[in-house]
């Protein structure tokens, strides 16, 4: 090969290496660039950039998508990964249709996996979605509508530690706070909670030790005598929308779950505002729960109480009923044949879960200041 042809061949070899270089250079300025821009532009540029950071971890940003429907009221935002992994997604929904199927779903979780601290109106669900719902008096439609709460959905993928699922907590009040003035709600702004603190899963006490608290019903009815000397889970906050309280059995050869804990035996509940008509608890019976417009009522089965409340211009219902029993199916079906329902067992629990529903009811209505009291009839 001559000279010349070997100097041409370096050179262009040489242009080759350089091109390639200037495109890595070049994606490497891109990717960062790219990153900056999706981080202040997603939700409206509304995401708290120090929130964000954490929530995020080390994730790359890769899309990002917002909507708002003024009419229906309806805002909708996704800020995802470059490998398509939600980051943060945050949704809202006015009072009606679209809001109640929403709020359907809940109760299958059993809500509130985690409530939130600061008076704030919401709870975590089990999937680490928060949901928050202020008043939000403008987008009430019709004079009779007494429902006034708006839904807003927070979730971030990423967030697991404690670091991270409080700044998510606050990532979800801002955002919750931007929608509501977009809405134009024209309610007062959720107080950003303090800093460090987390939504929490309640806590667990020895049954005698619920007394005088928020669960104080399980402690001062009488209950099955294998959850005589259990344990009570108190999930209940100031302001929630949803509370709970669970009576589980005493730990012993039964305790095959998975936290080592007694199976859930009773269940109390509270729901502040409308949440449509066909609200189910798991153990609660066949029924949904008689809420929703028009059909605030007490009610009485053998499989769950309820019982209505006015608390600060909100609908509030109480319920009790029985712990969705998660036992291995033959003990639930040698448990069916040993002890087959009659008309007088039937009773029974109606007798027992209109005693659980009146004590939960009237504790809640005096600790909430509310009015209005109506419990189930006597059976």
């Amino acid at each position: 090969m001559g000279d010349w042809a070997l100097r041409h061949r370096k050179w262009l070899w040489s242009l080759a290496c350089t091109g390639l270089v200037l495109v890595i250079v070049g994606f490497a300025v891109r990717a960062p660039v790219k990153d900056w821009w999706l981080a202040r532009e997603a939700c409206g540029g509304a995401l708290p950039s120090g929130d964000l950071k954490t929530v995020r971890t080390d994730a790359r940003l890769g899309s990002e998508r917002e909507s708002f429907d003024e009419d229906l009221g309806e805002y909708h935002c996704v800020l995802a990964s470059d490998g398509d992994k939600v980051v943060v997604a945050v949704d809202a929904y006015p009072p009606g249709a679209a809001r109640d199927e929403e709020l359907r779903f809940v109760a299958a979780y059993y809500p509130p996996h985690a409530v939130l601290p600061g008076g704030l109106p919401g709870f975590e669900d089990e999937n680490s979605r928060v949901f928050l719902m202020p008043e939000c008096p403008n987008r009430v439609k019709g004079a009779l509508r007494k429902d006034h709460r708006v839904l807003v959905t927070t979730w971030t993928y990423f967030a697991e530690s404690r670091e991270e699922k409080a700044a998510m907590l606050r990532l979800a009040v801002r955002m919750t706070n931007e929608v509501t003035t977009k809405l134009g709600c024209g309610g007062e702004p959720l107080t950003a909670p303090k800093d460090g603190a987390v939504p929490d899963t309640g806590r667990f006490v020895p049954r005698a030790d619920a007394k005088g608290t928020a669960c104080s019903a399980l402690a001062t009815t009488h209950v099955p005598a294998e959850g005589r000397d259990g344990e009570v889970r108190i999930a209940i906050a100031d302001g929630g929308i949803v509370g709970r309280c669970t009576l589980h059995a005493a730990r012993g050869e039964d305790s095959y779950r998975f936290d080592g804990r007694g199976r859930p035996l009773v269940e109390l509940t509270s729901w502040r505002g409308d949440w449509g008509t066909r609200v189910r608890e798991m153990g609660s019976g066949p029924d949904p729960l008689p809420m929703g417009d028009g059909a605030w009522k007490p009610a009485l089965t053998e499989h769950r109480a309820w019982a209505v409340a006015r608390c600060g211009g909100d609908n509030v219902g109480f319920a009790a009923h029985w712990g969705y029993d998660d036992r291995p199916r033959e003990k639930r079906e040698a448990d069916k044949r040993d002890q087959p329902p009659t008309e007088a067992s039937q009773r029974a629990q109606r007798v027992l879960l209109r005693e659980y529903v009146a004590a939960f009811a009237k504790d809640q209505v005096r600790r909430g200041h509310c009015t209005g009291l109506e419990l189930p009839e006597s059976p």
